[in-house]
């Protein structure tokens, strides 16, 4: 298997993940994460290394893992299993 390489992504956390048509907040610093894999689902599973302009950066608590779909959609999954939805790249 390749080497997990860094790469950057938007990232605009929900204002409440329960109700999207609320829209997001604005964030403008980009995540540097690491794609380390797939899951079964088709979702690529990522690792959080830092703010690329932690200056710029909304606060936020960003989770140390996440998924992305192919809708441009952040995911983290829950203590149960389930995938949640909690903020969208810019290629959403």
């Amino acid at each position: 298997m390749a080497k997990p390489r860094k790469k950057h992504t938007g990232f605009f956390p929900w204002i409440d993940p329960q109700d999207h048509e609320k829209g997001f907040k604005l964030n403008f610093s980009e995540v540097t994460y690491l794609e380390i894999g797939r899951t079964i689902e088709g979702y690529k599973q990522a690792e959080f290394v830092e703010l690329r302009n932690p200056e710029l950066a909304l606060a936020f608590d960003y989770p140390k893992s996440f998924y992305i779909s192919s809708e441009g959609l952040v995911l983290i999954k829950t203590p149960q299993g389930k995938f949640e939805v909690i903020a969208k790249t810019d290629n959403a």
